[in-house]
């Protein structure tokens, strides 16, 4: 179990460096670590200065975090694999909230937005013209879910009373548990939540508002479009692909052999893929060859409504909801006390259900 608790931390750590890596690479191209910038200062020395300082500092970390979270592993066991990786993930914030201020330091010494043309620009087609949802994508997790319920129902009969659920790294059943409906489908209910969730998230990016570019808007609002369309697949991919993964666990669990060498890539294995796949396409969201329309606008300079480049507040906007500055997706208005307290609410709900879940399924 040592062995395994091992493999899957440093699969987690390298996953994580891999996304935090990318963090410049992930906001819009107006966007520097949380600060907004005009067109001019894109590339500016400071800014390139910081992603550099940034990610090798990044590196550095993520070399001391994996060798303390494997001497830990060995020392005390499995359950501290989330503590490095919790580790990393604040080093992480604290190095993007240093490029945050060191920019933007520089950017009010310097004065970039002095003289130059700011703008708003919306786009009303994507409420009078928008982009279709591929529903028949859908058919791909929605059928690994019906397969994983398949396959158990015709195991269900021939499992033994109470039945293995976990199994150390040489293979034998460690934890039992009654045989009954909630522990056999466990994980194809797990499947089926997850779908439900990461195919809602698909549809919707078709339904968010776009942080349209005012400096080449046709070319944005292009962007845009295709952006969504792929994010939205992407999405749905991600599913079928944490459903495979899923369905070696459930297979696993219902004919005795817990071959770790093997289980562990066959689960672990696609859910990594999902997640690069969806950050390749963050990525190149940002990548978009530069077209040759240009108004002489920017976008406006809003950095006061920010909270370390990742926190939105203003209390004059009536919007629940802005697009994030940091990966995608959109984040609560918590200037606007009446969205902070539903989606407050709505959170403690989420989480009473799943805390909850294993009584009622029992």
């Amino acid at each position: 179990m040592t062995t395994t608790g091992v493999a899957v931390h440093l699969v987690l750590t390298a996953l994580l460096l891999y996304m935090a890596w990318l963090t410049p690479s992930l906001s819009a191209r107006t966007v520097r670590f949380g600060v907004r910038v005009p067109d001019d200062r894109i590339d500016d020395p400071v800014v390139r200065r910081e992603i550099q300082r940034f990610r090798t500092t990044l590196l550095l970390s993520g070399v001391v975090t994996a060798a303390a979270g494997v001497g830990l592993i060995l020392t005390a066991g499995v359950a501290l694999v989330p503590a490095p990786l919790l580790a990393q993930v604040i080093v992480w914030y604290l190095l993007y909230f240093r490029a945050n201020r060191v920019i933007t330091a520089a950017k009010d010494q310097q004065q970039w937005f002095a003289g130059v043309r700011q703008g708003l620009v919306a786009d009303t087609t994507l409420r009078s013209d928008p982009p279709k949802f591929p529903w028949l994508w859908l058919l791909l997790p929605v059928l690994v879910v019906v397969v994983s319920a398949v396959l158990g129902i015709i195991r269900y009969p021939d499992l033994p009373d109470p039945m293995p659920v976990h199994f150390d790294a040489a293979g034998n059943a460690n934890r039992y548990a009654a045989k009954s409906i909630g522990s056999v489908f466990s994980i194809v209910f797990i499947q089926a939540g997850l779908t439900v969730v990461l195919c809602g998230i698909g549809a919707l990016v078709f339904r968010g508002p776009a942080d349209v570019d005012p400096s080449r808007p046709a070319a944005s609002v292009r962007a845009h479009r295709e952006f969504i369309a792929r994010l939205g697949k992407g999405f749905i991919v991600f599913a079928t692909l944490i459903n495979l993964g899923l369905l070696a666990t459930d297979w696993s669990m219902w004919s005795g052999s817990g071959q770790v060498g093997v289980l562990l890539p066959l689960t672990l294995g696609p859910i990594v893929v999902g997640v690069a796949l969806l950050v390749i396409i963050i990525v190149q969201r940002n990548r978009e060859r530069e077209p040759d329309e240009h108004t002489g606008l920017t976008h406006r300079d809003d950095d006061s409504n920010w909270i370390g480049g990742i926190i939105y507040r203003n209390s004059d906007d009536p919007s629940w909801f802005v697009q994030r500055r940091f990966g995608f997706g959109w984040t609560v208005n918590v200037g606007n006390r009446v969205a902070l307290v539903t989606c407050l609410g709505l959170t403690v709900v989420v989480i009473a259900f799943g805390l909850l879940l294993p009584l009622i399924v029992r």
